[in-house]
């Protein structure tokens, strides 16, 4: 990442909880009917809702990427639609954010802040326009991801395990069964929850399943020839997502590698411990970092930093998660060498990475 996008990110987050409180201040100044419409807990509702609004937008301007923050301030009008509230309290809340930077702020830091903010209103869905769900998106090819889903809806767990072992045993793979089952079934029911068409109850019982339907469907896949490589993968700190790297390490295993999969929220020295050479095995030849949301981004490049600054300035770097779909760029940025845009990919583009690096390292 820039040095300046850094600054000018680090400068809004010193001053980020001053920043939501004058937010929330102003909002409930301009609008007289918060508190009656949103009773006596109004200004707690607003304070933490615009403190995750800020903390995209630092996201959004450590990368230069105004794209993360158009995500977050289009997530939560779609949550405030879904729940009969209207876009118009959002928009104004994102009005008076922006005009608290333009007045609190340093100039060119107030200056971006307020272009990344123009931009996500400008983009924002208007009306009663609302996002597709992930298997709307889909059509037809989500089918067995709504079947899968709604066994688990239903807690049928053994029904949704038994649609995925028939697939297994009519030799669809496991990425493939990753792909169009697993991962859309996880994403509908994370959007199910925000639309408040789930609870969180569902939503933990969903995902708490599907892992241990993938640990179970993974111990019955043949593994290819073991061939010699090491895969380190995990999550960065601060970002709790695991089953994505859950996913991404199965498929390293399947392929032939070797993994040490660390799991979600680890530190970046021991990470970088971890990727060195440890006294019953040599160096990793890969690392593996899934990114489960935008507000792990820094924490992403500051990992990558920490590994090729404290221990292996040469192992490549492979990155996944939604924040690189939503800002193509976005890999180069916090310094990865590659990025999957899917678990089945990961392996084929990590061994790419692998043997670049070796032919580079003999030219």
């Amino acid at each position: 990442m820039h040095p300046a996008h850094l600054q000018s990110a680090e400068a809004l987050e010193a001053v980020s909880r001053a920043i939501s409180e004058w937010t929330v201040d102003q909002h409930h100044e301009e609008d007289a009917t918060l508190e009656a419409r949103f009773g006596p807990d109004s200004r707690r509702m607003w304070r933490s809702d615009v403190q995750q609004r800020v903390a995209h937008l630092v996201e959004a301007m450590a990368a230069d990427e105004t794209a993360l923050f158009a995500a977050s301030a289009s997530w939560i009008r779609a949550a405030f639609v879904a729940r009969d509230m209207g876009e118009g309290d959002v928009l104004r809340s994102l009005a008076c954010l922006r005009a608290v930077v333009s007045e609190h702020l340093p100039g060119p830091v107030a200056a971006r802040a307020s272009a990344i903010i123009d931009a996500a209103m400008t983009d924002m869905p208007r009306g009663s326009e609302m996002p597709p769900s992930p298997l709307e998106h889909l059509g037809e090819r989500g089918t067995l991801a709504r079947l899968f889903l709604l066994q688990l809806l239903q807690r049928d767990r053994a029904e949704a395990e038994r649609i995925v072992q028939e697939l297994l045993d009519s030799n669809m793979s496991l990425a493939e069964i990753q792909e169009r089952v697993l991962a859309p079934a996880m994403a509908e029911i994370g959007h199910m929850w925000h639309m408040r068409e789930a609870s969180i109850a569902d939503e933990h019982y969903c995902t708490a399943s599907t892992q241990a339907i993938l640990a179970r469907l993974r111990g019955q896949v043949i593994c290819a020839q073991p061939n010699g490589l090491l895969a380190v993968s995990c999550s960065s700190g601060g970002d709790l997502h695991e089953l994505g790297i859950r996913m991404v390490s199965d498929l390293f295993e399947v392929a032939g590698w070797r993994v040490e999969c660390l799991g979600s929220n680890m530190p970046a020295m021991d990470v970088a411990e971890a990727v060195g050479e440890q006294p019953h095995r040599g160096p990793a030849d890969l690392l593996a970092v899934s990114a489960g949301t935008p507000l792990a981004v820094r924490s992403v490049a500051n990992l990558i930093a920490t590994v090729r600054e404290r221990a292996r300035p040469d192992v490549p770097v492979l990155v996944g998660g939604l924040p690189f779909h939503l800002a193509p760029n976005l890999w180069r940025k916090v310094g990865a060498d590659g990025f999957a845009p899917t678990a089945g990919s990961a392996p084929e583009t990590g061994l790419r990475l692998v043997r670049d690096r070796a032919g580079r390292a003999t030219a």
